[in-house]
């Protein structure tokens, strides 16, 4: 500190600091950048994933959930994701037994749910969610299918920027009456031309 003009005035250097990042903080910054990425791409089926919860508190979760669902190499911090082993829900009720056919020619998704044995994680009152993802737009799409207790089947058009062969498909079920969840689970589509 230094008079000027029967002032105080205080004089600072700026300084950077020159020290390098670990690999390790480089190789979870990379995988924080990707999940942060996913989860926008994702956002109707995290928020729908976890309900009761703001977009923020369930963007933090799909994050921490995920960690093992991105693969960093060290040396050249290439990323690889593992679209099947990610989750947009977390609880322990059974997951739902959804299958999913998308038809090529007319563009239209067929989904046909299994009723499941109730017990204590089964419940008839359950709602069941499809989550569809086009890898190429990097969109998802939302839909409610019904209750866990009555089997059933739906179709809808595909959304007009999906592509058929792109598309994956995810499903979890959550309770009507409180904020427990199943597990999502990724479901091999068909495809009929």
């Amino acid at each position: 500190m230094c008079r000027f003009r029967n002032r105080n005035v205080v004089k600072a250097k700026i300084s950077f600091k020159s020290k390098k990042q670990s690999t390790a903080q480089r190789v979870q910054q990379a995988r924080f950048s990707i999940l942060s990425a996913l989860a926008r791409y994702f956002c109707p089926a995290v928020q729908a994933g976890f309900p009761g919860k703001s977009y923020s508190e369930a963007r933090t979760l799909f994050i921490g959930m995920n960690q093992k669902s991105v693969e960093i190499d060290e040396e050249t911090l290439a990323a690889t994701v593992h679209r099947e082993r990610l989750t947009f829900s977390k609880g322990n009720l059974t997951p739902p037994a959804v299958e999913v056919t998308i038809h090529h020619e007319n563009r239209e998704v067929h989904v046909k749910w299994q009723r499941q044995a109730l017990s204590p994680v089964a419940k008839d009152a359950d709602d069941i969610t499809l989550v569809l993802f086009d890898t190429a737009t990097q969109r998802s799409r939302v839909y409610p299918l019904g209750k866990r207790g009555t089997p059933g089947e739906t179709a809808f058009p595909l959304h007009k920027k999906f592509t058929p062969g792109n598309t994956l498909a995810y499903a979890f079920a959550h309770s009507s009456v409180n904020d427990r969840a199943s597990r999502s689970i990724f479901i091999e589509v068909r495809h009929k031309s």
